[in-house]
């Protein structure tokens, strides 16, 4: 699985496909570099989306990756996106 970052760092992880009719698709994925270096922590969400092939590509999926952390501001949670 070939994913870009949003400061347009290039990863490649291996991972395994699943659909689950009570959860829907997801991903099992080994990452600890990619998870270490982000600096990930307990309830980050990471969401990954499929990007259209660009021409002379090799055929396998790409997926651009943005991971979000959720903090307390004025007493709302409120979700930004990580840059790191």
């Amino acid at each position: 699985m070939d994913v870009t970052d949003s400061l347009e760092k290039a990863w490649t992880f291996i991972g395994t496909f699943y659909a689950n009719p009570e959860v829907g698709k997801y991903v099992s994925i080994k990452w600890p570099q990619f998870s270490s270096e982000k600096g990930l922590k307990a309830n980050d969400e990471v969401i990954f989306t499929e990007r259209p092939r660009r021409e002379g590509e090799a055929p396998w999926k790409k997926f651009n990756v943005v991971i979000k952390r959720k903090i307390r501001l004025f007493g709302q949670d409120i979700w930004g996106e990580l840059k790191v």
